[in-house]
């Protein structure tokens, strides 16, 4: 499932070979009328998420009047978590929603000002961009490394909310569909069994998934926000680093999804609710050829 059968969403494709009922995408602002109604009614998605920051966010003209738009705050995730009632904000019968989940934690920030990292003691009181000036000096590597100890929360209710069948099919997505998606893209084909090869494979796409919007994305990262041209890039190296990090710090991505709060169980009930059976892959596919 490639990006071709839509106008205006870039690096849109099928996650796990095209075998689960999960997407990913970049920003769906500019999605036509008909990429909606693609995203509605053909693919049958119930559940968009958004790990972007609230001042991230862009109009959404016809996604909005289909996609009732539901923003949760960190310390909610957190207080659901604690009481075993992540997912029950969504209400089962509002079918379609654009859930504003975040993706980069207080803790991140928190991160940044250890001793370690001297340079961005002030960061609080700098600029946005001064502060992820600041991270870029780290690199995209640490980036991602750090996103992976300090995002338990928000892996763990992505990771809930896709084992529900009310929530299936999906489709997640930040700006560019790279970091914070290609991380939880990563860890969702990883927790049902996918090759680390395969994991790599999906995260390089987004070199070609991102042409569309290549140079807008490029002047958001370099001027906007400062950032290096290598927080531009999808190179294998960077998610195999990630993935030998997991394994050199938790055993494996199932084990880390464990210390997340994901345990065994609710790993095998992911799997369950969001991987196409070869029939079910066949039915789907003759759909999207009689569109």
């Amino acid at each position: 499932m490639s990006s071709k059968a839509l106008e205006n969403i870039a690096n849109f494709r099928q996650l796990c070979l095209g075998t689960a009922k999960i997407y990913r995408s970049s920003f769906p602002e500019r999605a036509t009328e008909k990429d909606v109604k693609y995203l509605k009614e053909t693919l049958g998605i119930k559940l968009i998420i958004d790990f972007r920051e609230p001042n991230e966010e862009g109009d959404t003209p016809y996604l909005r009047d289909t996609y009732k738009r539901v923003v949760v705050r960190e310390v909610e995730l957190e207080n659901m978590k604690a009481n075993c009632t992540t997912g029950q904000f969504l209400i089962k019968d509002m079918p379609h929603v654009h859930l504003a989940l975040g993706f980069v934690s207080k803790k991140y920030y928190r991160l940044l000002t250890d001793d370690h990292r001297k340079d961005l003691v002030e960061s609080c009181s700098q600029t946005p961009k001064n502060i992820m000036q600041n991270i870029a000096k780290w690199g995209l590597k640490q980036m991602y490394k750090d996103f992976i100890d300090t995002s338990q929360t928000f892996i763990y209710t992505m990771l809930k909310l896709l084992s529900d069948p009310n929530n299936v099919p999906a489709l997640i997505h930040c700006t560019a569909g790279k970091d914070r998606t290609g991380i939880a893209s990563a860890l969702i084909q990883s927790c049902v069994g996918f090759s680390k090869e395969c994991v790599i494979d999906d995260y390089e796409a987004t070199t070609e998934g991102i042409k569309p919007i290549y140079d807008e994305i490029r002047k958001h990262y370099n001027e906007v926000q400062g950032m290096a041209e290598e927080f531009l890039t999808s190179e294998r190296e960077t998610m195999a680093s990630t993935l030998a990090y997991i394994d050199e710090m938790h055993g494996s991505v199932q084990e880390y999804l464990i210390k997340c709060g994901f345990n065994s169980q609710e790993q095998e009930k992911l799997k369950r609710n969001i991987i196409i059976t070869k029939p079910q892959q066949q039915q789907q596919q003759d759909q999207q050829q009689c569109m």
